[in-house]
């Protein structure tokens, strides 16, 4: 009787498995399919150009065996780079996340605060947003309270301010 045992190499016991490394690969693979459903302009953000390039080449090719081939392409490409950036540019803007549905709920409760002309959420939104256009927000506050005031249907400008909101916040 011959007495095998499992060398105690740490080496060998840390490395992942040949099906852990297909599920990893398969994963980034279906990362590189949900960028595909992202809007061009959102995807610009990303701080990527050759993979923002190759996603743009792959959403132009409807054959199964070449979006496949692209889609390996681009898992290859996202294998190379650090990943959590992608995943907060799809947390972002995947309308199925989370991260999404919080910042959408955000901007609802703004926007509800400013037709109430709570003072403190403008400073809030000035803090978030840095760069929007105060003259305008205002513009657009004063023309949704008056539309409530009158309860005007449908609330066109109502719309308008959370638009204009979701814009600035860049969704």
């Amino acid at each position: 009787m011959s007495d095998r045992s499992e060398p105690e190499d740490d080496e060998f016991n840390e490395r992942p498995s040949k099906s852990q490394r297909k599920r990893d690969v398969k994963a980034i693979t279906d990362l590189g399919e949900k960028l595909m459903m992202i809007p061009q302009t959102q995807l610009d953000q990303l701080p990527y150009p050759k993979i923002v390039e190759a996603i743009r080449k792959g959403k132009k090719i409807n054959k199964g065996n070449a979006r496949k081939r692209q889609l390996q392409y681009i898992g290859k490409l996202l294998r190379k780079v650090d990943l959590q950036e992608v995943h907060e540019l799809i947390d972002r803007f995947d309308t199925s996340s989370r991260a999404h549905v919080l910042q959408f709920q955000q901007l609802e409760t703004w926007r509800e605060l400013l037709i109430k002309q709570d003072k403190a959420v403008m400073g809030e939104i000035l803090h978030q947003l840095p760069d929007i256009d105060i003259q305008h927000l205002h513009q657009l506050v004063r023309n949704a309270v008056r539309e409530a005031d009158e309860h005007r249907e449908p609330p066109i400008h109502f719309r308008k301010l959370f638009q204009y909101l979701k814009m600035e916040a860049g969704l």
